[in-house]
């Protein structure tokens, strides 16, 4: 039976029982058995012990019993302190028989939103069953509750919120109770939370990578079958390094071990455990961590090593690329005892030599230029000096020479520009073919594109192009204007296209028909159209308008009047 039916028939019985308590079969107005918890209940004389006159169910009557749930309640704490879990019957329904459990889950038990009791479910605590929590041996005051008539074994009341609670003090005591200052709800070990440097030994240098159980051993006490050990977390001895190291020196050195040593590494010496300020040479940056023996030698036999110049004590990895320059290659103009890199040599260093970066080279890598080469004594470096600054020294000739005329005179920057290789501004004027009419909106490739192998595209090329029209576009008069001529000894097919035709469009703008054709328009012939004399034809499935006509006698196209 679902909540709303169970509610109104409840509702609905209330003025029944009023009247039944003084009918003789007053047991059968019942709605059904309750369930067990309320057994002691049964019967129409115990009705207004949880419900109202004229009312449904009583939650005031209802917590007159349940004085645990009553006290949370006007505590503020717990679920039914949300004003949405007051009613009692809309999660409580009676008279469904003795073995029917009181609580109706809207959603199902495990989809109840926890975070309504106040104790959010996080981490793995949402994955678990909730009868692995809400167990007898986890409730705070089980004997009080259970004095109270509270079945423990079915009460969702009474949890602590406190991690203790439920989970046995694996410290033994020896850390306080404040488990979420370490551990997360995610997972229990490691503790992702805990930070050693709140402790009494802060850890520096390689302690920090040594493994917990090095110095927190495992210690057995038998305590239970399933928890019989824990690790020692306080009173281990750490004032002095002796305290877990073991002096190799057999006390030598006397027992200041931070005297020569660090925490950072044991053969790492704090430069020989004096101040090496006090020499002429003042240890800094990456020299600050560089064995003693790398400059002293073995034993220290080597006590007074160079230092006035870097290559004193380093190869001159550039070969000599700026012995020239005013500082004579001192490493510092570009180098720190920090490190080699990177280099202290910036983009604004850079705008100050002989070759400032501007437009697109501003965006490239330095090695992409400076490239790794070798000196003459085959000796790795890093190029830095060039014979030349043209774009052609860096960059492939992707136009094979044929432009080599432009290139000489101005380099490529007569057509090209830093900003971005695509912009080409070029004064095709400067060319055997000015770019006139339509032409100048063509794009380039249109036509200094050659077509390779299957129709693909092979190159681009810029000289020995024709400037015949048919070069480009296709003869749509199929060879009626085509003129064998003489050039260069040989007899060769001429069309002269610009004869009728401008750039402009393709209209026969300079077609002037007695000027250039073998018949003259007179007379009526003036305003005759031209298709009405130069019909459409098909050659070879291509559709073409006949301009030489075969015959211009009156009779090829006035016959029928001729006839008459």
């Amino acid at each position: 039976m679902d909540i709303l039916k169970a509610t109104t028939i409840i509702g609905g019985l209330a003025m029944v029982w009023v009247v039944a308590l003084t009918h003789p079969a007053s047991a059968q107005l019942s709605p059904g058995d309750l369930s067990s918890p309320h057994e002691s209940l049964e019967g129409l004389e115990n009705c207004q012990k949880c419900h109202a006159f004229e009312k449904k169910i009583s939650a005031e009557k209802c917590l007159s019993c349940h004085s645990t749930l009553k006290v949370r309640i006007d505590s503020g704490k717990g679920l039914h302190s949300n004003p949405e879990y007051r009613l009692c019957e809309n999660c409580h329904v009676e008279h469904q028989g003795r073995d029917y459990k009181l609580i109706w889950w809207q959603q199902g038990e495990q989809n109840f939103a926890h975070s309504t009791t106040g104790f959010k479910l996080e981490g793995k605590h949402t994955k678990l069953d909730c009868r692995k929590c809400h167990l007898p041996d986890y409730i705070a005051e089980k004997s009080k509750m259970a004095a109270e008539g509270i079945i423990l074994g079915q009460t969702y009341l009474g949890m602590s919120r406190e991690c203790r609670g439920c989970h046995a003090d694996e410290h033994r005591g020896q850390l306080n109770f404040n488990c979420a200052g370490c551990h997360t709800e995610e997972q229990w070990r490691p503790a992702p939370k805990f930070n050693h440097s709140g402790s009494a030994f802060v850890l520096n240098g390689r302690h920090s990578a040594v493994e917990c159980e090095k110095c927190h051993l495992l210690i057995e006490d038998n305590r239970s079958e399933n928890d019989k050990d824990y690790r020692k977390y306080t009173g281990i001895a750490h004032k002095e390094c002796l305290d877990c190291h073991k002096d190799v020196h057999a006390d030598k050195f006397g027992q200041n071990c931070e005297k020569c040593h660090s925490p950072v590494g044991w053969k790492t010496i704090i430069q020989g455990g004096f101040d090496h300020s006090l020499t002429l040479y003042l240890l800094q940056g990456r020299h600050a961590i560089v064995k003693c023996e790398k400059c002293h030698g073995s034993g220290y036999a080597k006590k007074k090593p160079k230092f006035a110049k870097c290559i004193d004590c380093h190869t001159d990895y550039h070969g000599g690329q700026f012995v020239k320059r005013q500082m004579g290659g001192n490493c510092d103009e570009c180098h720190t005892v920090n490190g080699f890199s990177p280099s202290t040599y910036t983009l604004q260093s850079h705008q100050e030599c002989d070759y400032p970066l501007t437009g697109s080279h501003r965006a490239v890598a330095c090695n992409s230029c400076h490239i790794k080469s070798e000196t003459e004594k085959e000796l790795p470096t890093t190029r830095i000096r060039f014979e030349s600054r043209r774009c052609l020294s860096c960059h492939k000739d992707p136009h094979k020479g044929e432009v080599d005329k432009y290139v000489s005179a101005d380099g490529c920057e007569f057509c090209h520009n830093v900003e971005s290789w695509d912009r080409v501004v070029f004064d095709h004027s400067k060319t055997k073919f000015p770019l006139e009419g339509k032409h100048s909106s063509v794009q380039c490739r249109a036509c200094h594109l050659l077509l390779g192998v299957n129709d693909s595209w092979k190159e681009i090329q810029f000289r020995h192009l024709s400037n015949s029209c048919i070069s480009c576009h296709k003869d749509v008069h199929l060879g009626q204007f085509t003129e064998l001529i003489v050039a260069e000894g040989q007899q060769k097919e001429f069309t002269e296209c610009g004869r009728c035709h401008i750039p402009k469009n393709w209209k026969a703008a300079k077609f002037d028909h007695n000027r250039d054709s073998k018949f003259k328009l007179d007379g009526a012939h003036r305003p005759v159209r031209c298709e009405q004399c130069h019909k459409k034809s098909i050659s070879n499935d291509v559709q073409f308008t006949i301009y030489k006509l075969a015959e211009t006698s009156c009779s090829s196209c006035h016959r029928t009047q001729i006839e008459r």
